[in-house]
């Protein structure tokens, strides 16, 4: 389609899209200007004379109908100013048709803002707390009621929920007491917390269901499972224990088995089980097999044929008890679960009721109760005169309750009889399905086209128009074509629009706009050892993590693009190119994961401008944690682990080399020992550690940390080492200490505990983030727009580990009931088939998710992703993208190299180069110059010394005759001997001796303890070498360093030098060794190898002075000094190439 008949059809679209005179339905592609229609339709209503009071826009968050009241607001206050014949252009361009009033026009700016309450363009939760405090009384609830934030009612519900649990530990014969226990049989303390967690996230529908049946949850559950009243768990269990053929009968079966194949044995030796400790689960692994349903063959042809007919008969009779079983074991569980969670939520309600407050869950129940209530004619006649006209915003995010709300609002508006003379009344809703993604919010994406089809049936013919807005204002052509390739296959398509409707394909506005689509490789992993520093976190992510490295060449590729004069361009408003910047790219993941962080990690490294996280866990921020850490060491100054961290963070000062002054010789608390030291610097550090302790019992919790980072100056301190980004967190942290206090009575240990507990967030908005890279998820990304898209986080794909812990089965009434759900072992048919609903839902959200990462793309999109040890899932974003669009595209060569090939469509043509980028050049640039840099090979791990060399596999055992493992008990042993025993006085040495051995060696002889003394004594009363164990000297010296290779590349050096001796000429090295005595000669590479590289690494530290290294043999108390030459030679080794 060309671009003119394209935005022709575009622009009659949205006009009849915004005719005031009908109501209407849009099915709105992104980027199709569903927000401008919106504008468009507010002000041809108030064009017409409607009230502005009389007009309710309900939006789907604060920020969306903040930008649609500022375009209202901006057309009316432009209009004001214009002459007649600009403003009668206007009006003719926005309505179609002239002959308007303009000087009414010019008067809708201000009859608009003086509107009593003025125009109601808000969220649905504003608009019910705004009815709600209309009519408290018909909603039954405080008149004056607040509506508590996210954060504060997260804190309501964990102390809602330590209040039950502990009444539950107290009183254990209670109903919750008894519903905990049998929680906690069945569940980890982790995934205890989880389980919470994931209910209580759902209190809204679990109160719903449970305040229908009224107490009957049980039955009801039990009745929807097959189950009689009478078929409880331990009537199922007697029936299938005691109601068989009796444990004679199955010995006889299990003596038949015995004489027969291995199958049998196997099966004989499950039914001794049984008959010696009878139970379901013994009875159970005779008669179900691995995948959970009956054996195919209880025991081989032969055997069967002779098995006892009784016995037979039972093998038919045990499965569907053992179903029932199960389901009555998810009847108890899932009770006891909503038994505490119904207590948990009881006492949050009672928290908020005396608080006077009211959840965003509140708000919409307590209206949709006051709207279905008797009173609610007196309601709807009230507000029958207040709205004629409703708008709905992204109409496809809105939940079931929330239409139910809407439903009611405009029950009157297709049945010609409302109160008063006939008046127009319309109904205005515009969403598309295929972006609903906030399911975890409640939204049902099906609903959107259910309810186009319930009000065309309340409106009859005519009355409700439905109007497509297929082309897209944002992105390029080439761009939307690759959308429409990707999804418009059936399969694809019907996961993400439900209503059975055809794809609707886009077109551009943009068809001149040059676009680019590339499809990268995925990363792969490389096999590495693993790490065998114990130093390093289990957590810590490599640099040569797939992850990792696909966020370094994402991030140099935008470097390069940045840089001055790159050639790299996109284009303004007026399709002119000009240089990239940073704001012009948004990097998409799914979730903040390990390459979310090191995205912004890279993007730093290499100096592209990066906004930061979109959302900021407080709790885990650095600032913030030393923050808390300040707080609790200024409650309770004993806290060593607290004080550590303030001395070592921006707002102590002091680093790991000023604690080792004064800590590790301290014999009480590290405050004390910060107290006694003379040092300057301390004092000072000192001074401000006790001005924090009266402050703390002195002020509020914000007073203390408003003046700790103001008149102190810890914002600066921190602000100077973290940067500019940790402000924002800051501020967060003092609002929750504010707040916190406003409350409840001020306490600075209350808060701590409070904020610790919740996971307290802030969301940044990167919408106006200016110019730098934005990393963020798709959710965040919604409705937003970049020129240059990555979309990174393409290979994860939904699986078994999202799957809910409480599902919801649907009743014969329609009423869904709360499940919780285990595995398939445990869970009964109708909980597999919710659990298998849920996961075909989750994957047809994943794939929306998709199509709105997709079209968040204008001129470039660039798929990409990594791959762990995993093999990539055929339905992830990646797979079906490649294999949508692969066909159609060219392979060239990667923008970070030519040697590798990356997938591309379009860009051959992407318009012509900024006007700067023109300019004649004098010389004739390198080849080099235009070619992004080779990717930097991850770096090696660091090298052990006693690790270097294969050799040191072929080494004689460390013990005589002894074991490897016994042997290694002896090494370590006379190393921790040699560790000690220099530090006490010689007379100590044995009887000290014999105390380690008892306490650490009590697996080794008597006879070889001794025998390991006995050398450990000779080695220290050597006076040869008396300079290795002197007071100058150190043990288990742990050294990294760097040592060059012959092509000059540097490679790290880890390890531990056993003793180390520093004296005035040269510095002696040792490593004990308690293997057989060897000459020099003699010496294995192997530890000629080591102590070269000791010796390499540490001759920096010791200019001037000779590094003399030693092997010392612990059997003879004697010590090989290892010659320079022999140090070179193994240095040009193998290890060093």
């Amino acid at each position: 389609m060309s671009g003119a008949r394209a935005s022709s059809r575009s622009s009659a679209s949205q006009a009849a899209a915004s005719d005031p005179s009908v109501s209407v339905w849009v099915s709105a592609n992104a980027g199709s200007g569903k927000t401008h229609v919106l504008a468009h339709r507010v002000i041809r209503l108030l064009l017409n004379g409607v009230e502005p009071g009389k007009i309710l826009c309900l939006t789907f968050t604060k920020a969306a109908a903040a930008n649609m009241s500022r375009r209202v607001f901006d057309i009316l206050s432009a209009w004001t100013s214009f002459d007649d014949a600009t403003l009668r252009q206007a009006l003719q361009d926005m309505t179609g048709r002239g002959g308007h009033d303009l000087e009414f026009a010019r008067t809708l700016f201000a009859r608009t803002i003086e509107t009593p309450g003025g125009l109601k363009v808000q969220t649905i939760h504003a608009f019910c707390e705004r009815l709600l405090h209309m009519f408290p009384f018909e909603a039954n609830i405080a008149a004056g009621f607040s509506v508590i934030e996210a954060d504060a009612q997260e804190e309501l519900l964990q102390r809602a929920r330590e209040d039950v649990l502990a009444l539950a530990i107290d009183v254990p014969d209670s109903v919750t007491g008894r519903a905990l226990q049998l929680i906690s049989g069945l569940t980890t303390e982790a995934k205890f917390d989880q389980l919470l967690k994931g209910g209580l996230a759902k209190h809204a529908e679990i109160e719903a269901v449970l305040g229908r049946l009224q107490g009957g949850y049980r039955a009801r559950l039990a009745q929807e499972l097959g189950l009689r009243p009478d078929e409880t768990i331990t009537a199922l269990e007697a029936e299938m224990i005691d109601g068989g053929p009796g444990f004679d009968r199955w010995s006889e079966a299990a003596a038949l088995l015995e004489t027969s194949g291995k199958m049998d044995v196997a099966q004989a030796h499950r039914i001794r089980a049984f008959v010696a400790a009878p139970s379901v689960a013994t009875l159970r692994g005779i008669v179900l097999g691995h995948d959970g349903g009956a054996r195919k063959a209880f025991a081989t042809k032969g055997a069967q044929a002779r098995l006892d007919p009784v016995i037979v008969e039972e093998l038919d009779r045990l499965p569907p008890l053992l179903e029932k079983y199960k389901a009555a074991r998810c009847v108890e569980r899932s009770q006891a679960l909503l038994e505490l969670l119904n207590a948990i939520l009881l006492r949050y309600r009672n928290l908020k009721t005396a608080q006077g407050k009211l959840d965003f869950a509140d708000l919409i129940e307590r209206t949709t109760m006051l709207l279905d209530r008797s009173s609610a004619a007196w309601v709807l006649y009230k507000l029958d005169n207040g709205i004629d006209h409703v708008l709905v915003d992204e109409a496809q995010d809105t939940s079931p309750k929330q239409w139910h709300i809407l439903q009611r609002l405009t029950e009157e508006f297709f049945a010609g009889s409302g109160s008063g003379a006939p008046r127009l009344r319309t109904l205005f809703a515009v969403g598309d399905e295929k972006q609903s993604i906030f399911s975890f919010q409640g939204a049902r994406p099906d609903l959107f086209a259910g309810m186009r089809r319930h009000f065309e049936d309340r409106a009859g013919p005519g009355e409700l128009r439905t109007v497509p807005l297929t082309v897209s204002y944002r992105s390029a052509s080439l761009v939307l074509d690759q959308v429409d390739r990707t999804f418009q296959s059936g399969e694809t398509w019907r996961s993400v629009v439900s209503s059975g409707d055809d794809w609707l394909r886009h077109g551009a506005h943009k068809t001149q706009l040059p676009g680019l689509v590339e499809i990268w490789d995925v990363i792969e992993p490389v096999e590495v050892e693993a790490p065998t520093s114990w130093l390093l976190p289990v957590d810590a992510v490599r640099e040569d993590a797939p992850e990792v490295r696909l966020a370094q060449r994402i991030a140099s590729l935008i470097r390069d693009w940045i840089r001055p004069g790159s050639g790299e361009f996109v284009h303004d408003a007026s399709g002119a190119p000009r240089q990239v910047h940073a704001g012009d790219v948004i990097i998409l993941v799914r979730r903040r994961n390990n390459f979310f962080d090191a995205m912004i990690r890279a993007l730093k490294a290499v100096g592209v401008p990066v906004a930061g996280a979109d959302v900021l866990k407080l709790t885990d921020h650095i600032a913030v944690m030393d923050l808390m850490a300040v707080g609790r060491f200024a409650l309770l100054p004993q806290d060593d682990l607290s004080l550590a961290c303030v001395l070592t963070s921006p707002l102590g000062g002091l680093d790991d080399d000023d604690l080792l002054q004064f800590a590790p010789q301290r014999t009480g608390n590290l405050y004390d020992a910060l107290r006694a030291s003379p040092d300057p610097k301390h004092r000072e550090v000192m001074a401000r550690l006790e001005r924090w302790i009266i402050n703390a019992a002195e002020m509020t919790p914000y007073g203390f940390y408003a003046h700790l980072l103001g008149a102190d100056g810890g914002r600066r301190d921190l602000l100077r080492r973290l940067g500019g980004e940790a402000n924002d967190a800051i501020d967060e942290f003092l609002n929750r200490a504010l707040a916190h206090e406003k409350s409840q009575p001020p306490s600075l240990s209350a808060f701590l505990h409070t904020f610790a507990a919740t996971e307290a967030t802030v969301k940044r908005d990167l919408e106006a983030a200016g110019e730098v890279v934005r990393v963020m998820t798709v959710h965040a990304a919604k409705g937003l727009e970049g020129k240059i898209v990555f979309l990174p986080d393409t290979t994860g794909a939904p699986g078994s580990h999202f799957d809910p812990d409480i599902v919801f089965i649907e009743g014969g009434d329609g009423l869904p009931l709360p499940v919780w759900r285990r595995n398939r072992d445990e869970d009964p048919p109708a909980v597999e088939v919710a659990k298998g609903l849920s996961r075909q839902e989750q994957q047809n959200e994943y794939l929306r998710l998709l199509y709105v990462a997709m079209t968040r793309a204008e001129e470039r999109l660039y798929i990409c992703g990594y791959r762990g040890m995993q093999k990539l899932s055929e339905d992830c974003w990646y797979q079906i993208a490649r294999s949508a669009l692969e066909e159609g595209m060219s392979s060239v060569p990667a923008p970070w190299n030519g040697e590798e090939q990356v997938l591309r469509a379009g860009g051959t043509a992407m318009g012509g180069r900024p006007a700067q980028a023109n300019t004649v050049r004098e010389r004739t640039e390198p080849v080099w110059l235009r070619q992004a840099a080779p990717q930097e090979r991850a770096p090696l791990p660091p090298i052990s010394p006693s690790r270097a060399l294969a050799a040191a596999d072929q080494l004689e055992p460390l013990v005589r005759d002894e074991s490897g493992s016994i042997a290694l008990v002896v090494g370590t042993l006379m190393h921790g001997l040699l560790q000690y025993l220099p530090d006490l006085a010689p007379s100590l040495r044995a009887a000290a001796a014999r105390r380690f051995l008892a306490a650490k060696g009590r697996a080794l002889p008597q006879a070889e303890q001794d025998h390991l003394i006995g050398q450990a004594l000779a080695l220290l009363n050597n006076p040869a070498l008396e300079a290795l164990f002197g007071p100058q000297s150190r043990a288990e010296v742990a050294i990294a360093g760097k040592v060059s290779r012959r092509s000059g590349a540097l490679v790290d050096i880890a390890g531990r030098i056993d003793r180390l001796a520093v004296r005035e000429q040269d510095v002696l090295i040792a490593d004990f060794k308690t293997g057989a005595p060897r000459l020099l000669a003699d010496l294995p590479a192997a530890y000629v190898t080591q102590m070269a590289l000791y010796t390499a690494a540490i001759a920096p530290l010791y200019p001037g002075k000779a590094i003399r290294p030693f092997i010392v043999w612990t059997a003879n108390a004697q010590a090989v000094e290892i010659p320079p030459e022999r140090l070179i030679s193994a240095l040009e080794g193998a290890i060093i190439r």
